[in-house]
């Protein structure tokens, strides 16, 4: 093809040069590194790469970072309440998510036509304490006569009502009277329950009777280092085939959990002095 066919306009030597140059000099200006204005609340470091005219960030180059960018996780009311102070600002709310029972402080939160990164944070969960546990994860499950007489003096130091020498004694007699056939188990006026067995001793035919309480105090803490609570527990039996077969159930256990969780929630809004919200921060 002819490059008559083109219409084309034929550029001057040193002004396209010169063009090149002027170029590079804008390219090199958009390279250096630049802050943003001392009036932006959020200032940084940046430069413009020549390639891709790529925006930089240069704020790993700093002595020491333009903001904190942390999410802390404590283990305790202690130590959550202690980082809460040392951290806080005139933005900092605390959320308490009532379903996780998460407490969460967001130290740089948003204020009124002052938005923020909201990049700094510290998070607190309660954690059940072994006694509680202990005693829920039996709670309302059956047990043979053997169990629930072991699962007694293993727990023993939890129960402040009846003595705990009372319960003891009740446990080692069932141990020892687990070959025996029960015949009725009867509530007595005085809040027992009295169950009469019938034993062969030497080859001859004996009864006797047991009598336990139908219910007993715990006090356990239901979270690590907190303070105990006294529980009800009730307990419940039934014969079969000569067998008796125990379990309790406690009364309305989440009372005490949400009980416990207001006091903890109390104690964060009062020592730190700080907002708290029931609610949470969607990610």
């Amino acid at each position: 093809m002819s490059r008559d066919n083109y219409n084309y306009t034929q550029t001057n030597g040193p002004a396209q040069i010169g063009d090149v140059q002027s170029a590079i000099a804008a390219g090199a200006a958009l390279g250096e590194p630049r802050s943003v204005p001392a009036d932006c609340s959020n200032a940084g470091v940046f430069t413009v790469v020549p390639k891709d005219y790529k925006v930089e960030d240069l704020e790993s180059f700093l002595p020491r970072p333009l903001r904190i960018e942390q999410d802390v996780t404590l283990q305790d009311a202690d130590s959550f309440i202690a980082y809460a102070k040392e951290f806080m600002t005139g933005a900092t709310l605390i959320f308490f998510d009532v379903e996780a029972e998460v407490f969460r402080a967001a130290f740089d939160y948003h204020e009124l036509d002052k938005p923020s990164w909201n990049e700094h944070s510290a998070s607190f969960k309660p954690r059940r304490s072994v006694e509680f546990e202990t005693w829920m994860a039996a709670n309302r499950k059956q047990m043979t006569q053997v169990d629930f007489a072991r699962f007694l003096e293993e727990n023993l130091p939890d129960i402040v009502e009846p003595p705990a020498a009372e319960l003891l004694q009740v446990a080692l007699t069932f141990e020892a009277k687990k070959s025996v056939e029960f015949s009725s188990g009867v509530r007595l006026a005085n809040g027992q329950i009295q169950f009469q067995y019938d034993e062969v001793v030497r080859g001859t035919a004996q009864k006797g009777t047991i009598e336990i309480p139908e219910k007993f105090v715990l006090g356990v803490p239901i979270h690590v280092n907190g303070p105990a609570y006294r529980i009800e527990v009730r307990l419940r039996w039934r014969l079969q085939e000569g067998k008796v077969v125990f379990w309790y159930e406690v009364v309305r256990p989440h009372r005490y959990v949400e009980h416990a969780l207001k006091e903890i929630s109390q104690r964060i809004a009062n020592e730190t002095a700080l907002p708290l919200l029931a609610g949470h921060i969607d990610e």
